[in-house]
């Protein structure tokens, strides 16, 4: 054998056991998320009703029936299902989604609560509202759902997050961007982050997608129902193409015209209800505040750095 077919050969086995180890990383991921669902008896007076559903990547749209798309723009892997039941014929649906990452898991969590739920001591943020218990921690989100309100039902929906939240060692933290918001008046339970245009149309729809195309992003809602939200590019070059896009579209979109005359660096409209809409770039960001008055407007954007 010469020595380059020695080589070749050399690098099949490593491509082999590479390829190996892949796998069993995959096999060991998904293992992993199916072990994070309690077992019959781990949560005293409840047990599993019924086998678990597992749906992964594409496959979410046949699991959730127009809602799928939200998820996928966050970076979506797998989810499974389990519901469980008690000898009262009281039931919980346990969701367990693994995210792409943890900022994504965070994103989807502040996606689907309300503002009005009660936090709750879960993960690494949780809340409780109605009969939906959402949580999140590392890269996954558990949403469970108990149907009623009654004590029974709400205890097992805590005993079961519980449960789950003992088996997941991974934790992280919101993403850094959530940092930028002035805290002064915030509303914490408002913070909602966000990936695309999907979920920045879901909180206030600019209608346009030329100079949108942001990484990440961020809205608080603060005392009097003001907002802020902070767009991030990643580059302060990026964001100064962005907004050479951006403003001109908005200007022609029919939906906004120019605020009355001001001094102030910001550049301000009034949106179709009335609102004044400013809007002023910061480094890595473009700044969006959204207030009945315009000094809140142009003040805020100017704190932003």
């Amino acid at each position: 054998m010469t020595r380059i077919q020695r080589f070749g050969a050399a690098l099949a086995v490593m491509g082999g056991v590479l390829a190996g180890v892949w796998a069993a990383r995959a096999r060991a991921g998904q293992d992993d998320l199916k072990a994070f669902v309690p077992a019959d008896g781990a949560v005293a007076g409840w047990s599993r009703d019924g086998g678990l559903q597992e749906f992964a990547g594409e496959d979410l749209y046949t699991y959730i029936d127009g809602g799928a798309e939200i998820y996928q723009e966050y970076g979506f892997r797998r989810v499974v299902i389990q519901d469980f039941k008690n000898a009262a014929a009281k039931s919980v649906s346990l969701e367990i989604f693994e995210m792409e990452t943890p900022a994504a898991a965070y994103g989807i969590f502040t996606f689907k609560r309300s503002g009005s739920g009660k936090s709750v001591g879960l993960g690494s943020g949780a809340e409780l509202e109605d009969y939906y218990l959402n949580f999140w921690k590392g890269r996954f989100l558990m949403t469970l759902t108990g149907f009623d309100e009654t004590e029974a039902t709400l205890a097992g929906l805590l005993a079961i997050g519980g449960a789950v939240d003992g088996k997941i060692g991974e934790k992280a933290g919101a993403p850094r961007l959530v940092a930028a918001l002035p805290v002064e008046g915030l509303r914490s339970q408002s913070v909602k982050y966000f990936k695309g245009l999907l979920g920045l149309n879901n909180i206030y729809p600019l209608y346009t997608a030329r100079g949108l195309a942001f990484t990440e992003a961020v809205r608080g809602v603060y005392a009097d129902g003001e907002s802020l939200i902070l767009l991030d590019y990643g580059s302060a070059e990026a964001r100064s193409e962005a907004w050479l896009e951006l403003r001109p579209g908005l200007e022609k979109s029919g939906r906004f015209e120019p605020a009355e005359n001001y001094l102030a660096d910001a550049v301000a409209f009034r949106d179709g209800k009335g609102q004044y809409v400013a809007f002023n770039e910061a480094g890595d960001r473009i700044a969006i505040a959204i207030a009945s008055t315009l000094n809140w407007a142009l003040t805020t954007v100017a704190r932003v750095r």
